[in-house]
This record gives C-alpha cells, structure tokens and sequence, in this order.
C-alpha cells in the first residue's frame, strides 16, 4: 500500500475561468481607459455608446469567469488554484467597470 496521495488533475473549469477573467480585466482596463479619456477630452458623446456596449460585454466575461471559477472550486482531486485566481480577476473585471462607468458618470457633461 503507498501513503502518497493520488495526483490532482487539471482543473478545465479553473483554466477557462482564468482564461476568461484576464481578458475580461485586461478589456475592461483598455475601454475603460478610452472612456475616461473620452470624458477628459470631452468627445465622449460621439463614442459613449459603442464603448459602453464594449465594456459591459467585457465585464459580462468577467461574470462567467467569475461563475466557471466558482463552479471550478467543487470538483474532486482537483486544483483550486486556477478556479480562486479566476474567480477573483473576474470579480475585479466587473468592480473595474462599476467604478468606471460612476467615474465616467461624474465627469461627463
């Protein structure tokens, strides 16, 4: 009988979770930079709705990153690690874009 303990197996729900969740922060981070400085610059009325639309879908891939994360953390003999990073880069992508979207809200006209 051997005392080690079996191998974990990769987690594809952690991995797509952090797949997701970076490219939704990384997205959210780049329109919601455009965005702020579309309000600084005031032009923001010509692009606002096509970089709200971007965004939100961005932050909707931090939402399923978050929910495949979540899911991600209740499999047996499996990692954890990739479902928790993915879980919470998902949950910053979504908090990234509420805070743009009430900074963006402050400054526009």
């Amino acid at each position: 009988m051997s005392d080690y303990p079996s191998p974990q197996q990769s987690n594809t729900l952690g991995n797509a979770s952090l797949v997701l969740s970076i490219l939704s922060l990384a997205l959210v981070f780049g329109v919601g930079l455009c965005a702020l400085t579309g309000v600084a610059q005031k032009w923001i009325q010509m692009v606002g709705t096509p970089l709200f639309i971007c965004g939100g879908s961005s932050a909707f891939l931090g939402f399923l990153g978050a929910v495949l994360g979540a899911t991600g953390l209740f499999g047996k003999n499996r990692s954890k690690a990739t479902a928790m990073v993915g879980l919470t880069l998902g949950l910053a992508g979504i908090c990234l874009f509420a805070a743009i979207l009430i900074l963006a809200g402050r400054g526009a006209p």
